[in-house]
């Protein structure tokens, strides 16, 4: 009987901390701004790839801070990124409770709910920055590129929807990278996917591109490398040429870009009635699951294909090159060597 009237007191106690919190009228609390933000994230990228992880803010006085702090004045980052089990968000940035504000879904796409995640990330959780994060094993888009091949697998009624927006991507890529076949092309088309996710983003959210227009938040695109654990940064300037884009049509139209106009749907039907043909040109590749693809065992490439045709000369090497930072026009009309990796280190945001 006292323990139970301890605990009560304690709970009416607890009750009104966080009432006094909620009315004292305090200011909230200043956030690191957004360049800050991303120098934290990739400090943190490098203690993890060091085994040097300091894994801040996992103790049980950070978890009795979040029961009587709002979140709202300690997340520093909106993470968006692939429900994967090898893409541990919090820990590739050694980041902990109250760090990180993540949202997760299949592919990383910016559908209708994750704009709505995102956007109160910025306005209630107050994070500085959005990162769409692709990675390079994504099974979602390498399940969307074998259907458009023909070489997919059946899948459940639910889940061709949720594919809806990788289509565009990789329907994109195909058109940038016609040498590119088969699996050659899965590695480029993940690159692409948050390029989409990016556009989706600034299509169906003006609050973000008001937000990224006046400085207060920056939306930046990168791509984790599932086989050694390295984040690797893509470049500012296409987020910039992105955001140019839907600007000039979004207000008007409020349609979506043209890169998802120009994709045509591949449903469940077709993949289901590509998987014959499949078996018949390529019984091996049809075999696959759909999350590991052989072209996956090393990092997303982010160099132009070669003009070759054949296919063992157009996979794309490994993630030691990142496309330049060029408006997505540009990058249609030539798909020139892009620059190493090597530049995209934790300067490249700076």
């Amino acid at each position: 009987m006292k323990k139970t009237s301890l605990r009560l007191i304690l709970c009416l106690l607890l009750t009104c901390m966080i009432a006094l919190t909620g009315c004292s009228g305090e200011k909230k609390k200043p956030k690191p701004s957004p360049d800050e933000v991303l120098q934290m994230l990739k400090d943190g990228n490098e203690r993890f790839l060091s085994g040097k992880s300091e894994y801040p803010h996992l103790d049980k006085s950070r978890m009795m801070q979040a029961s009587l702090e709002d979140q709202g004045d300690h997340a520093y980052a909106t993470i968006l990124a692939s429900s994967d089990s090898r893409v541990p968000v919090e820990a590739i940035f050694d980041a902990g409770i109250m760090d990180i504000f993540a949202i997760r879904v299949p592919g990383n796409v910016c559908g209708t709910d994750q704009v709505s995640a995102i956007e109160y990330g910025l306005e209630y959780v107050r994070t500085p920055v959005v990162v769409v994060l692709g990675n390079t094993q994504c099974a979602a888009v390498t399940a969307v590129t074998r259907a458009i091949n023909g070489h997919g697998h059946a899948m459940e009624e639910n889940i061709p929807p949720m594919f809806d927006n990788i289509k565009p991507a990789v329907k994109k890529t195909m058109e940038k990278y016609p040498q590119a076949k088969g699996d050659a092309i899965i590695p480029l088309a993940i690159e692409e996917n948050v390029w989409t996710s990016i556009r989706d983003l600034f299509t169906k959210s003006s609050a973000t591109r008001d937000l990224v227009k006046a400085g207060k938040v920056k939306v930046v695109g990168a791509i984790y490398d599932v086989s050694d654990g390295r984040v690797y940064w893509l470049e500012d300037a296409t987020v910039d040429s992105i955001l140019q884009e839907v600007e000039g049509t979004a207000d008007d139209t409020h349609a979506p870009a043209a890169s998802n106009e120009e994709a045509p749907e591949v449903d469940k039907a077709a993949t289901e009635a590509h998987d014959d043909a499949a078996e018949a040109s390529a019984p091996s590749e049809a075999d696959e699951t759909i999350a590991e693809p052989e072209t996956h065992d090393t990092a997303v490439s982010h160099d132009a294909v070669p003009e070759s045709p054949e296919a063992d000369e157009v996979a794309p090497e490994v993630h030691d090159a990142a496309p330049e930072a060029s408006a997505p026009s540009e990058a249609d009309e030539t798909p020139a060597e892009p620059e190493t990796h090597d530049n995209h280190d934790s300067e490249s945001h700076q």
